[in-house]
């Protein structure tokens, strides 16, 4: 009969485990009991309100255990940080770590960022991914852990490798790619209103996020940077929150439809959705364009004559592209 390990064993063995990692992905699981403090402290001054679904955060923290272990904890461990060593010996110049070039790394990390941001919601397989992120209902400090496994399986890192190219040291893009990431949890609240307009210009807020989970129409897409909003006023997806149109959170595929709080139908939901638009009859480029298209991508065959009408009427007195993401 096999004996039981003693508790404490068990902690030591963990935070062995935990202290053998990078330094970049001790700051990530670090990010576990941050969130769970400022959700505990977000439910509490929200009590008696429906900012809080008990399914739907418990679905987000399980969600964020597995991204943890798989992607945090094996993938980038065992994967994305080899792989970038290797790659560093390309590198164009060799770049010392000063005050001066740590901002300089900080500045590239939240631009790449932006990239990879904006890329994982116009090309429906990396929106297939971040999906999970953004199908919650309810914005929430447990939406902040919300994220899919399949992240280790899709690439996402690789936007990150400019850097390493550049000449910056892998576990200084990884442990600056962390911090960007840890500082991007606070603004998953509706506890904090408007800040300053120079600080809503400047920085992610909030307020600015709260606009990015929302599926209003003219919500959808925009406000993508990580840590700074000067990359979407930049390339012209910025909009500020309007005080007389409150965010509606969720996706818009999901409208009308039960609410999900499987983490395995939550994670797979759109793969299957682009696996049955893909077997679907019809030509090659057709078929793969449902994976690289943007997410809302139609045949032209799908797209109803008035749906044509409104989408064409809208670019025009918008001035924007004929489709959105979600």
């Amino acid at each position: 009969m096999l004996e039981s390990i003693p508790l404490t064993s068990t902690i030591d063995i963990i935070l062995q485990t935990i202290s053998a990692l990078p330094m970049s992905q001790i700051l990530m699981i670090s990010g576990l009991p941050i969130v769970l403090l400022m959700a505990l402290m977000e439910w509490w001054y929200f009590r008696g309100t429906d900012k809080f679904e008990s399914k739907d955060s418990l679905a987000s923290i399980m969600m964020g255990g597995g991204y943890l272990i798989v992607a945090e904890g094996f993938v980038v461990v065992a994967v994305v940080l080899p792989f970038f060593d290797w790659a560093y010996q390309f590198r164009l110049m060799t770049i010392e770590m000063t005050t001066l070039n740590l901002i300089g790394l900080a500045l590239l990390v939240d631009f790449l960022f932006y990239l990879f941001h904006l890329t994982a919601h116009r090309v429906r397989f990396l929106w297939a991914v971040h999906e999970v992120h953004h199908a919650s209902e309810c914005f929430n400090y447990t939406v902040a852990f919300r994220q899919s496994v399949m992240y280790s399986f899709f690439g996402a890192y690789i936007f990150f490798l400019p850097a390493i190219l550049l000449g910056f040291p892998t576990e200084w893009v990884m442990g600056v790619l962390a911090v960007n990431l840890l500082i991007q949890i606070w603004v998953h609240t509706q506890a904090i209103g408007h800040l300053s307009p120079v600080v809503e210009w400047l920085f992610n807020t909030p307020s600015n996020h709260r606009v990015h989970h929302a599926r209003n129409p003219r919500y959808i897409d925009r406000n993508m940077g990580g840590v700074l909003m000067i990359w979407d006023h930049l390339f012209g997806t910025y909009v500020a929150e309007d005080p007389t149109e409150q965010p509606e959170f969720g996706v818009v595929s999901q409208v009308g439809k039960p609410t999900s709080y499987n983490p395995v139908t939550l994670t797979f939901r759109e793969f299957g959705q682009i696996i049955r638009d893909v077997s679907r009859p019809g030509s090659m480029s057709m078929r793969l364009k449902h994976l690289w298209g943007r997410p809302d991508w139609k045949r032209p065959e799908d797209i109803a004559p008035s749906d044509k009408v409104k989408s064409n009427s809208k670019d025009v007195e918008q001035g924007l592209p004929s489709t959105v993401s979600h």
